[in-house]
């Protein structure tokens, strides 16, 4: 895809009082330590704690790789107590992140607990557009797909309805063809969602949709049935002014697939091939049956180990690491190397995406 992945960043964490406290007094102390000024004005939540604490970091890396003689052993002990309590707030702030990521997983259930109430596809796709905005986003377009066309159904914006009626009303006067010049014929194609950066400028947009819209970037995420993509959830975060990130993506493409199995309960296969005409041979006396649902403690994972299951059934319940240190009688360290080895083997870069894939599970 025609995609460019600049650093973004997923909406800050606020941190809790106690975290905040304790990083503003590392960095008074590591100012008064490494006599230099170290702001810390703002530290509350997670981005500016994280640069707060990687500028300490380099500071005191600067000072114990001075080319004199070095440190001397009293100055030294000092330092690295200064890089031991940097480690221990990068710890407790990354812990913040993850019980939000586990929040998140927690709102995407029950908003799809909500749409269970829909008897047809037409008023469950009315219906997942305005909840796909309780889970982090305050945009988002849901669309059908047929005869290679991009058919907008409906779209959710609180705080504009008005644009969301005019943005649904323009797609559908003139709805956009799937032929290969847009991002959205690549995630029919492929049946992957995708990340959209600099859209005003991205020549693989829908002009007029975007030129509506102002966002700066989104994502687009396939509603599958059968192995089939036959619709589309686009979602974007454009009144905090920030652009989404792969975080963003797996929430919404968890979202879609949540979806995706509700809409096979409301509609016959008929139904699915003709959506985009209105869903006119839909019956909602025909559902398939949903498949059984199996607890986490029937199934043993097959890649995971029994004490690394453990640790991650802990993780989505939104235990930190001395939490679950504490629950299973281990150390934290023994604690981080299962949260590594759990990342390696289920290939997710970071540990909210391995909350969201057992989820899922």
């Amino acid at each position: 895809m025609s995609m460019t992945s600049p650093d973004t960043r997923r909406s800050d964490v606020e941190l809790d009082a106690d975290v905040t406290a304790q990083i503003r007094e590392l960095g008074i102390a590591a100012g008064d330590v490494l006599d230099c000024s170290i702001s810390v004005a703002e530290c509350s939540r997670v981005s500016s704690a994280k640069r707060l604490l990687a500028h300490v970091w380099d500071c005191v890396i600067a000072e114990m790789n001075q080319p004199a003689a070095g440190p001397t052993p009293p100055r030294l002990a000092e330092l690295t107590g200064l890089l031991g309590r940097v480690r221990d707030l990068e710890s407790r702030v990354e812990d913040a992140r993850v019980a939000e990521g586990v929040e998140t997983m927690r709102r995407i259930r029950r908003a799809l607990g909500r749409l269970q109430v829909a008897t047809t596809a037409n008023e469950l796709l009315s219906q997942a557009a305005a909840e796909a905005c309780t889970i982090g986003f305050d945009r988002a377009l849901v669309s059908t797909i047929g005869d290679a066309t991009w058919n907008l159904h409906s779209m959710f914006i609180e705080r504009d309805p008005r644009l969301a009626r005019d943005m649904v009303a323009a797609g559908r006067q003139d709805p956009p063809k799937l032929d290969g010049s847009i991002i959205e014929s690549d995630v029919v194609d492929r049946a992957r969602s995708g990340l959209v950066f600099d859209v005003q400028n991205n020549p693989r947009v829908n002009r007029q949709l975007v030129s509506m819209s102002g966002c700066t970037s989104y994502i687009v995420a396939p509603l599958r049935s059968h192995g089939k993509v036959i619709g589309l959830v686009h979602a974007d975060s454009h009144y905090p002014a920030r652009d989404v990130d792969t975080t963003d993506r797996a929430v919404l493409n968890l979202y879609a697939e949540g979806l995706s199995h509700t809409l096979a309960r409301v509609s016959v296969l008929e139904g699915l091939t003709s959506l985009s005409e209105g869903m006119a041979r839909l019956v909602s006396d025909v559902k398939i049956a949903a498949p059984p649902q199996i607890t986490m403690s029937d199934l043993r994972h097959p890649v995971l180990s029994t004490r690394e299951v453990d640790v991650i059934e802990l993780m989505a319940a939104g235990d930190a690491n001395r939490s679950i240190a504490r629950k299973l009688s281990i150390s934290e360290g023994t604690v981080k190397t299962h949260i590594t080895h759990i990342l390696r083997k289920l290939d997710a870069s970071n540990r909210a995406e391995a909350v969201a894939y057992w989820l899922r599970r």
